[in-house]
């Protein structure tokens, strides 16, 4: 008899224990799909990533293209949908002697040779007539800072400081971009992300390097978005590490750049403005060619010079 109060108490007591026990998974369930519900209420459903694009070619034979459009949260790639790009940007004619004169352009134009050979009026000494003019057989010589001689002047030597200076027109430079994004585009090298911002912060460069090789993006990639002020993230510090893998604003995409790395990667802000802005000079009303001259940009020119060599990097080639 005097087992059974402490029976009870005991039963009791289980009870309210296991009671509690069960309580606490419904709570965390609860928890777990009202997070689940504000994370899903969060993301972009894929009607929001239709576009509609601004006047676009009126030919039947010209398809609309697409890319998938995913996000960089993790390694794997999680496709969220589909974009529609624009045909006159990323369909243009594959114009491969406008694309080579871009490249030409960007190799030669900020070159300056610093070179300047002495000519025998330059040159140190040599003001004694070194013989007689006649009568000893020689040849008639007045200085031996002439050319032939070994420590002589040059008389048609490199004659600096000399510039490659030149400025293509604004409208090859444009299409040259479109062909260049073309080609990237056809061969699977452009790919659309919701935001550069999403790399976890903290994230090191062994996190880019799983990811390109997860989803099979190249040794070397470029990451363009539309500002500076839009580049939050990890994706900075990620970068810093990896001399193969740069991030770049909008504004300073070019066709090098293009054909130098492996993949591209665009955000949506980026494809939204760069279309913008390729479409506004292809369908511009007035001039496209301006008027450029080397005196304006021969400052801008030389000190670029002192950012080529990163302090930390060897130069990727």
């Amino acid at each position: 008899m005097l087992l059974r109060p402490w029976c009870r108490v005991a039963t009791l007591s289980g009870r309210a224990a296991s009671t509690t026990t069960t309580a606490t998974p419904t709570t965390d369930a609860a928890a777990a799909t009202a997070a689940d519900a504000a994370a899903a209420s969060e993301k972009r459903r894929p009607e929001e990533y239709q576009r509609t694009l601004w006047r676009p070619p009126t030919s039947p034979f010209v398809q609309t293209p697409q890319a998938w459009v995913s996000t960089l949260h993790s390694v794997k790639d999680e496709k969220v949908s589909m974009v529609d790009l624009h045909p006159s940007v990323f369909r243009a004619p594959p114009r491969v002697d406008l694309l080579h004169r871009n490249l030409v352009w960007q190799q030669v134009y900020r070159n300056v040779q610093m070179t300047k050979q002495l000519s025998r009026a330059e040159m140190p000494g040599g003001g004694k007539k070194p013989w007689p003019q006649k009568k000893t057989g020689r040849a008639h010589v007045g200085s031996v800072r002439s050319p032939q001689f070994v420590r002589g002047g040059f008389a048609n030597g490199v004659r600096g400081p000399r510039t490659w200076f030149y400025m293509l027109p604004d409208s090859i430079r444009v299409q040259g971009l479109c062909v260049a994004l073309s080609l990237k585009h056809a061969q699977s090298d452009v790919h659309v992300v919701e935001s550069l911002g999403a790399v976890p912060e903290g994230a090191d460069g062994s996190y880019l390097q799983e990811m390109a090789e997860a989803r099979n993006w190249g040794y070397s990639v470029l990451f363009v978005d539309a500002g500076e002020e839009s580049m939050e993230g990890g994706l900075l510090d990620a970068c810093d590490s990896l001399p193969t893998f740069n991030v770049m604003p909008l504004f300073g995409l070019n066709c090098y750049s293009i054909m130098k790395y492996n993949t591209i990667v665009l955000s949506l802000a980026a494809v939204e403005l760069l279309e913008s802005r390729l479409l506004q000079q292809l369908h511009t009303a007035g001039p496209a060619n301006k008027k450029y001259r080397y005196i304006d940009y021969k400052d801008a020119i030389l000190e670029q010079e002192d950012y080529r060599e990163d302090p930390k990097q060897a130069p990727y080639v």
